[in-house]
This record gives C-alpha cells, structure tokens and sequence, in this order.
C-alpha cells in the first residue's frame, strides 16, 4: 500500500506540474533525482515515469531525464486551473457532506468550459493561502464551507482581482451561495409546531458561526407560535458532552416530542431510539448527508438542492471573472423536507 501511495505522489506532481504550465514543455530530472525529491524509492520513481511515458505524458530525453508532452492532456493556453479549498485547507479525510460539496461544484465548473480544471488544495496554515494560490497558478479560488480565519486570507487574494467564491457559508465581502442556517431552523421548527410538537431538543456542535444562526431561528419560530422559549433546549457542546447531557435529562424523566439534529451524531440517535418510539412518539429530523442504509431511519430529512446551487456559485464565480469590479452577491442553498419510515421515503412536502 505505501508503495502505491509513493507511485501516486510522483505522479501527481509530473500531472499538476505540466497542468500548471500550460503547453510549455517541462524537463523533469532523472528518476533518481525525484526519488530524493520525494522520499521514495528509486525503483517506485521509475515506475511512475514509465508508467507516464507509456502513457504518453512524458518522453524520455536523451541527457537523462523527461520531457512533458502538455497536448496530450489537452491543454491549451486557454485553460484555467480553479483551487478548492475545504474547511481550513487541511482536511485529512473525506465524508459524505464535503464529498458532496466539492464534486457537486467542482462538475458544475468543468461542464461549462472543456478548458476549466479544479485542483483541491492543502494549506499548511491559512497565511499560506496567498502563497499556495500563487504557486499553482489559480484563475479562482471556491471556499467549501471554509473558517472564518481562512476566509480573511481569501479575502484579500479578492481584493488583488482573483476571484473567489464560498460554497454553503455566507462570508462577508466574499460571493456566497450559502446554506440559510437561521432560516432552516425557523421553518422546520414551525413544521414541527404545526404538528403539535412543542417539546424540542436541538443538537448541534460548538460553532459559532451556525450556534447564534440556529439560536436566532428557534427563538424567531417561538415568538412567532407563542411558544416558550425554553421548550426548544438547545445543546451546542461536544458530541460527548451532548450525550452525557441528554442522558441526564433523560434520567429525569424530560421527554421529547422531537430531536432535530443540526449536528448528526449516531451515539445520541441509539440512546433516544433506546427511550422513544420514532414512528409517532419523537420526530427525528436531520439531513441527507447523514442518512446512511445501515441505520434503518424514521424521521424527517432534508434534502439541499446542490445541484441548483452549484449552477448559482459557478455563475457568480464567472460572472466576477468577467466583472471583477462588482460587488460580492449572495444566493441561498434550497432544501426540502422528506418523511422517511425505516429508511424509506413515505411523504413529500413542501
């Protein structure tokens, strides 16, 4: 296995060095060279090379060495490279709600242009955005669900021209297509509501850009049905700390008539299945990116309509390519509600 992974370090750094350079021609150094350029070993190096040369990236030179061969990937002058940034810039696994994110923009971006390009970028540290964007040559930079603090570097590489754009977070001064947190909450809360559920546990982590969003939407739906505040018990701690809480109110007897999970956690979901009927007794409501075959879930799901919103974002991105003068513009993330029972869609609603 860690031979495969040194096979694919060269061999992503001949690819994204020849993309990154248009139809120049790159001279790469011997086998040898790279293999003390990446900490692998030489037999592996040379593996990799071949394995381009037979697939006609590369063309051996006659000092030693290769020599890139930029039409084969069908490049043109006309291409440009745009980076995604996930979180921080140093995500060191995937799930199902940023792997939904990045593939659902990054094949809205390159349907549109045969010339356009994504390239996922690892940052170290945030103040090396500017730098790392530089290196790789970027025509634009897409934000998924990015900090805050990384936000603020993005947003002076927007004042320099470079366009930027954020997916799912609303970020000042940067173009957003934005998941609306406050809003969210304050429908579902009043679709549950409506049903005669008043006795609400919100579960959601410690961040602070969704925990005052979600704070502000529960406490609009209450005032707005005439129900208490304090019904909607709001928890914004670690998932552990969450569920040592729950299983104190629990113990107190405290029942409730729905669980909306802003955060999904499957521990909290096994204790309350443990206490509670979800067919009719507790309503259990979290998004599709947590859905998954095995847990067999009853309950509200919402669904976000990414594709939509992907057409929004690219939109907004070419759109300040060609008008970098304009100023940020923002459009919100759509999503419905479906009824599930036992894993299955049994209702549609609007």
């Amino acid at each position: 296995m860690e031979a495969e992974t040194d096979f694919m370090k060269i061999r992503h750094y001949v690819i994204d060095t020849v993309a990154t350079n248009g139809n120049l021609p790159v001279r790469f150094p011997p086998t040898r060279k790279l293999a003390e350029m990446f900490g692998v070993s030489q037999p592996t190096a040379l593996r990799a090379v071949r394995a381009l040369i037979e697939e006609g990236y590369l063309t051996a030179c006659k000092g030693g060495g290769t020599l890139s061969r930029p039409a084969t990937l069908a490049l043109s002058n006309q291409m440009k490279i745009y980076g995604l940034l996930t979180y921080q810039g140093r995500q060191v696994f995937d799930d199902l709600f940023f792997m939904e994110i990045t593939s659902t923009a990054a094949k809205e971006l390159m349907r549109r242009d045969c010339n356009f390009r994504t390239k996922t970028l690892y940052v170290e540290t945030p103040p090396l955005l500017e730098k790392t964007v530089r290196q790789e040559s970027l025509a634009g930079l897409i934000l998924l669900y990015a900090e805050d603090h990384t936000a603020s570097y993005a947003a002076n590489l927007r004042k320099t021209g470079l366009p930027v754009i954020s997916f799912i977070k609303r970020l000042e001064g940067i173009s957003s297509v934005y998941d609306p947190v406050e809003k969210r909450v304050r429908e579902i809360l009043q679709r549950l509501f409506a049903e005669n559920r008043t006795h609400i546990l919100l579960v959601c982590r410690p961040d602070s850009y969704s925990t005052a969003t979600i704070r502000a939407g529960a406490a609009k739906a209450c005032a707005e049905a005439g129900i208490p505040a304090g019904q909607v018990i709001i928890l914004d701690k670690s998932m552990a700390e969450s569920r040592e809480k729950i299983a104190e109110l629990l113990e107190f007897g405290l029942k409730f008539d729905a669980v909306f999970f802003y955060s999904f956690h499957h521990a909290i979901y096994e204790l309350l299945q443990s206490r509670f009927d979800f067919q009719e007794e507790c309503r259990i409501i979290c998004d599709d990116t947590s859905v998954t075959d095995d847990l067999n879930y009853t309950g509200y799901v919402v669904h976000y309509d990414l594709e939509n919103a992907a057409k929004k974002l690219i939109d907004l991105l070419l759109n300040q390519t060609e008008h970098p003068e304009e100023p940020p513009q923002y459009a919100h993330v759509d999503f419905d509600m479906v009824l599930y029972r036992n894993g299955i869609p049994v209702k549609q609603t609007c």
